[in-house]
């Protein structure tokens, strides 16, 4: 379960955290309710991941994505992560088009997810607003609170903001970057995430991941 808030972006603080680029790889569970899902991936050294994602509509349930490391779904690399040293979980998101234009006036969300939430057990994000050329910046952090050491679930969530208008029915691709926030810290995927790099166990989950997880 998801819970939103739209909220103004704060930079990162010393007591967040936020994901390397290898980290941020690691991410392997689409949620399969949502029928959105990446044409492109691709690791910028030093920048962050480039994300290329297609929209098949603006209807529900086209117009969301979201990409998780989950422990009930996938690999689930980073879900033995232990993040209760920190406040909140950053990242930084980067429109680069939509649909390949780069002046484009359509609004975009997009959040750092994390669980599990209080008691609830589901995941919760701190969506922000992103533009091309519009009232938004074309990069923000969004900063999302921290209630457990433990991690149920680790990721984003990305999808056009339509109540904003401006977006047409579609379809729609959208490429964005996703970085790890400028100040806080970048968490190490845990040692055991290494042993199942080598045995080669992450790339077959990644390989597999598009449509192949039940969601809860």
């Amino acid at each position: 379960m998801l819970g939103c808030t739209l909220v103004a972006a704060y930079p990162a603080k010393a007591t967040d955290c936020t994901l390397s680029d290898s980290a941020i790889l690691l991410l392997d569970y689409e949620r399969s309710y949502l029928t959105a899902s990446v044409t492109s991936e691709e690791d910028i050294p030093g920048t962050g991941v480039l994300f290329t994602i297609h929209y098949p509509s603006t209807n529900s349930p086209d117009n969301a994505f979201s990409l998780l490391s989950d422990s009930g779904h996938g690999v689930g690399a980073l879900t033995s992560l232990n993040v209760g040293a920190y406040s909140n979980f950053d990242l930084r998101f980067t429109l680069i088009s939509i649909d390949g234009s780069t002046s484009g006036s359509e609004q975009f969300n997009a959040g750092a997810v994390i669980g599990p939430h209080d008691d609830s057990g589901g995941t919760i994000y701190h969506a922000v607003g992103l533009s091309l050329t519009g009232s938004y910046p074309s990069s923000c952090v969004s900063s999302t609170i921290i209630t457990s050491a433990t991690v149920s679930g680790i990721g984003f969530i990305a999808y056009p903001w339509l109540s904003a208008g401006g977006w047409s029915a579609g379809p729609h691709d959208v490429a964005f970057l996703v970085q790890p926030a400028s100040g806080a810290v970048q968490i190490p995927e845990p040692s055991a995430v290494a042993l199942v790099c080598m045995s080669g166990l992450v790339l077959l989950g990644l390989r597999a991941r598009r449509g192949q997880f039940d969601c809860c």
